[in-house]
């Protein structure tokens, strides 16, 4: 991974802002100096405040020494946003281990691993091994995007082995250090990361559900929602309403039931997400609710 001084420093000039001005509150003007001349990459919270200020993504200024298995990357993150879970893992199996240079190139390998092994393979095992090769060998911070997913994926592989003390802990874990990166630093319009900070919202709720927390779920489905709407993203709403409507089924708000599964039966629609749609269509008829009619062209 590398900075690009350059695109700083074009990005700088834009907003008419001195060395001294992006600076301020964040580092040091020679930080900033070192950035722009040198490409000397400071924490990763620094330069997300950077980015914030400049008012870019981190994506913009950053990347990977290795373009082609970072596209690799990309696609298999990409495939898997979508559950294409078999053509993530063809994906996958071209990467040979002795590509891996840098400690972010191991992390997303061995999350990678982790992650098709708990959803594709239904193999907790091996999942909580790779999960926790990223998290011992690799992690420098716990305020690192991927040690919070293999912090996740860890509870999440506890879970289906119902282990739900121990599945639990770890979720509670990624939630709160999700929190507390929020708190100590303005994130940035990325998408990469929200869709993740969405992603753990909504399989954390997933989790409370599962073990019969309805209220705790709604809070990170709430939070998940608020994340969503606040970048105008429709990354999981279909999904997050559904799970809305099916905790208030438990909770026994029935008009709110009512309200989200519509909610979630429209974006299923407009998501193209069948699967999803007719998971809702069988929830609404178990729970004796009349299913809105739109248009399937939607």
């Amino acid at each position: 991974m590398r900075i690009l001084g350059e695109k700083v420093r074009q990005f700088r000039k834009r907003k008419g802002m001195s060395q001294k001005e992006l600076a301020e509150g964040i580092c040091t003007q020679a930080t900033i100096s070192l950035i722009e001349k040198k490409n000397k990459i400071p924490s990763m919270k620094i330069m997300m405040k950077i980015c914030n200020r400049l008012g870019i993504r981190l994506s913009e200024v950053i990347i990977e020494n290795d373009d082609q298995l970072y596209r690799t990357f990309k696609k298999v993150d990409q495939l898997i946003r979508h559950e294409q879970l078999t053509d993530a893992a063809a994906v996958f199996e071209k990467i040979r281990p002795k590509q891996l240079r840098s400690n972010t190139d191991k992390k997303q390998y061995y999350y990678y691993e982790g992650y098709l092994q708990l959803v594709l393979k239904h193999n907790p095992d091996e999942a909580i091994f790779n999960f926790g090769m990223l998290l011992n060998q690799f992690v420098k911070s716990s305020h690192d995007m991927y040690a919070i997913l293999a912090t996740l994926g860890t509870g999440l592989a506890y879970e289906r082995k119902q282990s739900y003390d121990k599945a639990e802990i770890f979720v509670k874990q990624a939630v709160a250090t999700l929190h507390a990166m929020d708190a100590q630093a303005v994130t940035l319009g990325d998408d990469d990361y929200l869709q993740n900070e969405i992603l753990i919202y909504a399989s954390a709720a997933q989790l409370y559900a599962k073990i019969n927390f309805p209220q705790e779920a709604l809070e990170l489905i709430d939070l998940a929602l608020q994340k969503a709407q606040n970048s105008q993203s429709l990354y999981l709403l279909d999904r997050l309403y559904a799970q809305k409507a099916a905790n208030e089924v438990v909770l026994n708000n029935v008009q709110a039931a009512h309200d989200h599964y519509y909610v979630a039966y429209a974006l299923s629609l407009v998501t193209h997400n069948t699967k999803l749609t007719q998971q809702i269509i069988q929830d609404m008829a178990t729970y004796h609710i009349a299913p809105l009619q739109v248009a399937s062209e939607a």
